[in-house]
């Protein structure tokens, strides 16, 4: 103990010198700056390569909500195929003088939990032009958007309510192909229309097979149907790319169907290569390329109900032509 007294009084003046100041240095109460300036540039670094995994993450995310929704959508079209013998037939009213009538976005309400919304459509009326499906238009419906992209209302007027511009969609069903079957030789079979032309050979087209009057009960695309095998047709995918939105029209009302001889909203044709063709405001409005914001690809439904990314370099003749077929007996080269 008494020599532990006896260094206290060492240590006292040890600590005293270790707090007075240096002869001869000056103390200073800041940065200089040159070391604010370098501290900054770290910083930033720091920044730099943490802010494209962060983005990358959200991608992920969005990516992964789109999937949801997809997937959301083709088991609702397999639980309407089960309610009704067979996915949604899109029907064009008023015969002679058509109209654009609804689109199975419509019909498979009730199967994706919006009960409430399915109550105001009327099946076999007309999508809009005043017609009775027009107030549905400016509902939101979640399930058919991409996060990815952000557009989500119809570009055009004419598809307004009460003037309050319609919700769209980023989700279309496969119409079917237009070109030749790379196993056949054959031109894939089409009806003629002034906007493009209306495939025939796909899941939900217009008419099945070839017709020269606009169908008063059109026919509902069965499982048994699919002769290519379900696994392997393509039935849902993404129109929702960068660039779309620069031809406002490109996107309109998710209420639209097909109308004879005419448009095709609900369902395109699969004719050409990923995110290439946009609405011109003409004549290739049933032909908008499929494609999204996600980076290399888009995401698609098969007829089967499962989800796949199909990337955005695939070929047109020995992928998605076959793919969009139902039975034309081709073999996809897809990876």
């Amino acid at each position: 103990m008494e020599g532990f007294f006896a260094v206290i009084p060492e240590l006292s003046v040890w600590f005293s010198n270790l707090s007075a100041p240096v002869r001869g240095r000056v103390r200073r109460s800041a940065f200089t700056l040159v070391e604010l300036l370098v501290v900054i540039a770290i910083i930033a670094t720091l920044i730099g390569l943490l802010l494209p995994a962060v983005q990358s993450a959200r991608e992920a995310a969005r990516r992964t909500a789109c999937q949801q929704n997809v997937r959301q959508l083709a088991l609702g079209l397999h639980s309407y195929h089960d309610a009704k013998r067979g996915f949604p037939a899109h029907f064009s009213p008023g015969g002679t003088n058509p109209r654009t009538g609804v689109s199975w976005l419509c019909l498979v309400l009730p199967f994706i939990e919006q009960s409430q919304l399915a109550a105001m459509i009327d099946p076999r009326g007309q999508a809009y032009q005043g017609g009775p499906n027009q107030p549905a238009s400016v509902f939101k419906v979640p399930t058919f958007y991409c996060p990815s992209y952000p557009e989500d209302r119809s570009g055009s007027d004419v598809d307004a309510h009460n003037g309050q511009r319609a919700y769209t969609t980023h989700y279309v069903a496969n119409a079917g192909p237009v070109g030749t079957n790379p196993l056949t030789r054959r031109p894939y079979e089409t009806l003629a229309s002034s906007q493009g032309q209306l495939a025939c050979e796909g899941m939900m087209p217009l008419a099945g097979s070839i017709v020269t009057t606009n169908p008063t009960s059109p026919s509902s695309v069965r499982i048994k149907d699919v002769q290519d095998g379900t696994s392997k047709t393509l039935m849902v995918f993404e129109v929702a790319w960068q660039g779309l939105e620069q031809s406002p029209s490109s996107l309109r009302s998710w209420v639209r169907g097909i109308c004879w001889a005419n448009d095709s909203t609900g369902a395109k044709n699969v004719k050409n290569a990923m995110k290439v063709v946009r609405y011109n405001g003409g004549s290739n409005w049933n032909e908008t390329s499929m494609g999204s914001n996600h980076p290399a690809g888009c995401t698609i439904a098969m007829a089967d109900a499962s989800v796949r990314f199909l990337g955005e370099t695939v070929d047109v003749n020995t992928v998605l032509l076959p793919l969009a077929s139902r039975g034309g007996s081709e073999t996809s080269d897809e990876n």
